[in-house]
């Protein structure tokens, strides 16, 4: 199997502005000098995109691909994710949140982790252990 690479760092890098998204967030066209283009594909870790974001795209001969969204001038950098042989950490100043529809984990800076759903389930082959005083129980 074999690959053609072709260096990114060259003429064929826009700045672009998002005109068109689709139901995802992915961005399907952009403007560049007031001109609408089509964009044929973006990078898997490419954030959710809204119409106006700016993205950096690479020209390929297939079309034009969303390498990176840009922050905002007042957006704070994303957080830092590590992954270490396997086991991926999530770094915040402040707070990491994984949420859902019906459910969310909070984890604070402070040290207080808030368990939000419609159903908690704990499963342990051992004993299930509840430290600190008081422990509420409804």
């Amino acid at each position: 199997m074999s690959a053609q690479i072709q260096s990114i760092f060259n003429h064929d890098q826009h700045l672009a502005c998002v005109s068109r998204v689709d139901s995802f967030g992915r961005v399907k066209a952009v403007l560049i000098n007031n001109v609408e283009h089509q964009v044929i594909a973006q990078g898997a870790h490419v954030s959710i995109a809204e119409v106006g974001a700016n993205v950096l795209l690479v020209h390929s001969a297939q079309g034009f691909i969303v390498t990176t969204l840009l922050a905002q001038a007042d957006q704070a950098p994303a957080a830092q994710i590590n992954n270490v042989q396997g086991h991926i950490v999530i770094e915040a100043q402040q707070s990491v949140s994984l949420q859902t529809a019906k459910g969310s984990v909070e984890v604070y800076a402070d040290g207080t982790i808030v368990l939000e759903g419609q159903d908690i389930t704990a499963n342990s082959e051992q004993d299930l252990t509840l430290a600190g005083w008081p422990i509420r129980l409804n």
